[in-house]
């Protein structure tokens, strides 16, 4: 009941707005279907694993990886699993 009417104020706030160009949003809840029909087709949805375009931008490099390992004693090849 409450992620229905998180969508639908999503929907109500974003959907065919012209003083909306673009709406960055960071959260935990993906944005899901309603039976057959897209409860907000508006939203191209990337998420760390599978980040598409953004990938030059969000994560870590190999580099800050293996410093963080150093950083907090772990091994490199069991974090890379």
């Amino acid at each position: 009941m409450a992620q229905r009417a998180y969508l639908d104020f999503l929907q109500d706030l974003f959907k065919d707005r012209s003083y909306v160009s673009v709406a960055y949003m960071t959260g935990i809840l993906p944005i899901k279907k309603y039976g057959t029909h897209s409860a907000l087709n508006i939203f191209d949805e990337f998420s760390m694993t599978s980040p598409d375009v953004l990938a030059p931008y969000v994560g870590f490099t190999e580099e800050e990886v293996r410093g963080l390992c150093n950083q907090f004693g772990k091994c490199f090849d069991d974090v890379m699993m």
